[in-house]
């Protein structure tokens, strides 16, 4: 068996092992809560309200559906997502009480669902009705088709083989150094040395992008000088977010961008940059609308019949289908026409990894990849966009947050190191931004000490920007009896009173600083929902103030952050505090004032707590939670 394709069976297997233990976890969840828990967290819409019925491509009968209360609830809902419709007159979950089938357009609180069924089941009528989110394994497929091309040397051409060997250590990256470039003023001279490895790489480049480092704004700049050099740049990242992000900054420094996905993943502000909405502007868009209008008045007459019809009936509405369709057809070569025109016109594209694969940009092919996020995304996810190009870019940190990884199995095997950390040993293709433009220098001295090898600078427009003296403190509980509190699972832990401490420090902060950015950041996600409610309950203004999980604050700043480590014990357990990449996101958020809320006593059996704890000590920022307790 050749090298590549050991490593990408190998790979394969991971990647089953977690696309097995995912669907597990997510039916097991589904089917253990009641239709209330499942509405809270956005997987379920119930009751739901049918606008219409009708049939559409392939005679798939479809209903557009409306939910019309708990609009504060998640809508998890999008385009091209599989649904569960059910009846909830006793939800057995029986074969005959639900029918699935895809969600083929979302706006809001309505969505279209193509059913699977021909006719639709009687209770469908009978009013008590709702839709649950069921397991995709879209993404996963994508992934294990993409491993399956690199494995093999068939239809893969000569720049990507080259780009597998190099990425895999079988060949020696190679760079442009003759060519004559002008480095962009306006990068500091980290952000010079990363633009320029970027630019002369042949094949394979890493920039290594520490917390507030501008690893965007090197990315922009890397973008425009490609396409000064007559480049196609695909542009990718794991999560909407950070696409979103990316895409407003390159079009904002005027080059012609072209944002693909599902228009209900993308920000507001970004949606004029969205394949559909160049498409909808170009002027031979008429043509596709009329098109559709006469396919639809076609279906729509065809829909007329009734169910039990004869045979003269049959054959006239299989004509009229067939002309619906003949229509339909038209419209999309028509739209796949100018979908191609719009593409062609921008020389940069920006998606995730798996819509990189859609049929609207499948085939289309492009000279470099850019890929944000690389530190915390899957490696099968990153193969996925390397197919198009000649040339990748990885960009981001390894000693933040990692790819997620449900399955401890695969985990353990591998599977949680990213494409990017593999790549970082080698010297040559990487370069690390080194001056970061968020923090005071007292809040960023211990994360670069710790991860950096001392290597971060302080911007001088930050290095000492900050409300008083207490720029880093950490408060002790330990002694305070502030225990830890085991709920509803083994990962249901929280800690109330620390939590209620949390508040005390909040308020107090509020009063002093009423116009500052906070951020309230826990491990836990239960600490994170009590403090939500908690400040509900107390009607505290939330307008400046962010609580969530370190996952949910990663790319994120804030003047003023407070951290809740929960973990109060005798045994000294710690559980995910042992992560410290979560750690160093954390810490990393806060521009101007970091509180660290914790228990020193069973935070002492980590040596990075402990050196944590000493390091605030050194800047008087030790405190216990005895002053605060009135």
């Amino acid at each position: 068996m050749g090298v590549a394709k050991e490593y990408f069976q190998a790979l394969k297997n991971l990647l089953k092992i977690e696309m097995n233990e995912d669907a597990k976890i997510y039916e097991e969840e589904l089917a253990k809560q009641s239709v209330q828990e499942r509405k809270e967290v956005g997987i379920t819409w119930y009751p739901l309200f049918i606008k219409s019925e009708y049939y559409g491509f392939a005679e798939r009968l479809h209903i557009e559906v409306e939910r019309k209360y708990e609009f504060d609830t998640p809508n998890l809902f999008y385009s091209g997502d599989k649904v569960r419709v059910f009846s909830n007159q006793q939800h057995s979950n029986t074969k005959e009480d639900f029918v699935d089938g895809y969600i083929t357009a979302s706006s809001g609180n309505q969505v279209t669902i193509q059913l699977m069924k021909d006719e639709a089941p009687d209770w469908l009528s009978d009013g008590k009705i709702g839709m649950d989110k069921m397991f995709d394994k879209h993404s996963y497929e994508t992934m294990l088709s993409s491993l399956d091309f690199w494995a093999s040397d068939d239809g893969v051409n000569k720049d990507a083989l080259r780009l597998r060997d190099v990425i895999l250590g079988e060949k020696n990256p190679s760079f442009n150094t003759k060519e004559h470039v002008t480095v962009p003023a306006l990068l500091d001279a980290s952000q010079q040395k990363a633009w320029l490895k970027a630019i002369q790489a042949s094949d394979v480049a890493v920039i290594h992008g520490p917390p507030g480092t501008g690893k965007t704004t090197t990315i922009v700049e890397i973008v425009k000088t490609l396409v000064e050099k007559g480049e196609r740049v695909l542009v990718c990242a794991s999560s909407n977010a950070a696409v979103d992000v990316l895409t407003e900054r390159i079009a904002k420094s005027n080059i012609p961008v072209v944002r693909l996905g599902n228009p209900s993943k993308i920000t507001e502000q970004n949606l004029q940059y969205c394949l559909e909405r160049q498409v909808v502007n170009h002027p031979q868009f008429s043509l596709v609308k009329e098109l559709k209008k006469r396919a639809e008045e076609f279906f729509r007459m065809a829909s007329k019949y009734k169910r039990n019809f004869d045979q003269e009936e049959r054959e006239q509405r299989k004509a009229i289908i067939k002309e619906a369709k003949n229509l339909r057809g038209q419209s999309d070569d028509q739209l796949h026409f100018l979908q191609k025109s719009v593409l062609v016109k921008n020389q940069v594209v920006t998606c995730t990894p798996v819509v990189s694969m859609h049929r609207e940009v499948g085939k289309e092919k492009f000279d470099t990849l850019i890929f944000d996020e690389a530190g915390q995304t899957l490696e099968p996810m990153c193969w996925i966009p390397i197919q198009k190009v000649k040339k990748v870019i990885l960009v981001g940190d390894h000693l933040q947050l990692p790819p997620t990884v449900k399955s401890d199995e695969a985990a353990k095997k591998g599977l949680v190191m990213s494409l990017l950390e593999k790549l970082m040993p080698l010297e040559s293709i990487s370069e690390m931004l080194s001056i970061q433009y968020r923090m005071n220098e007292k809040i960023m001295q211990f994360p670069s000490n710790w991860f950096y090898e001392n290597k971060l600078t302080a911007h001088e427009g930050n290095k000492h920007h900050q409300l008083d003296d207490n720029v880093i403190q950490f408060i002790d509980t330990a002694g305070t009896g502030y225990e830890e509190e085991l709920l509803k699972s083994p990962y249901g832990i929280c800690n109330t009173q620390e939590a209620n401490l949390v508040l005390t420090i909040l308020e107090s902060i509020l009063l002093e600083y009423p116009t500052e950015s906070i951020g309230i950041i826990s491990p836990y996600k239960l600490q994170v929902q009590y403090i939500r409610d908690q400040l509900k309950e107390k009607h505290i203004n939330t307008s400046t103030i962010q609580v969530q999980t370190v996952d949910g604050f990663q790319g994120q700043e804030k003047d003023i952050i407070i951290i809740s480590l929960v973990r109060s014990n005798d045994k000294q357990e710690i559980g995910f505090l042992k992560d410290l990449r979560r750690m160093n996101v954390a810490i990393t958020r806060a521009r101007k004032k970091l509180i660290v809320i914790g228990d020193s006593s069973t935070l002492s059996s980590s040596k990075f707590y402990t050196s944590f704890q000493e390091y605030i000590e050194q800047h008087n920022g030790y405190h216990s939670a005895w002053e605060y307790i009135t």
